[in-house]
């Protein structure tokens, strides 16, 4: 298990599910932390939507491995 992140306000914003977004900000900003707080999230709320469902596009293998141990 994870350790609880703490979420600025705008990365909590950018984890509302009510719309389609793209995260793009500087290396080390929680962009990766953003995608799979907000993944969960929808998982956690629409129990009709399922993980194979979603697409995830990163950049390096650093933030894949982290989405996938996720």
């Amino acid at each position: 298990m994870q350790p609880e992140k703490i979420l600025s306000i705008e990365q909590q914003r950018a984890i509302d599910f009510s719309r389609h977004i793209s995260v793009t900000a500087g290396a080390g900003t929680g962009k990766t932390t953003v995608l799979i707080e907000r993944i969960l999230s929808i998982l956690e709320n629409n129990p009709h939507v399922k993980l194979h469902q979603f697409v995830a596009i990163t950049f390096t293998k650093k933030a894949a491995a982290e989405i996938k141990s996720r």
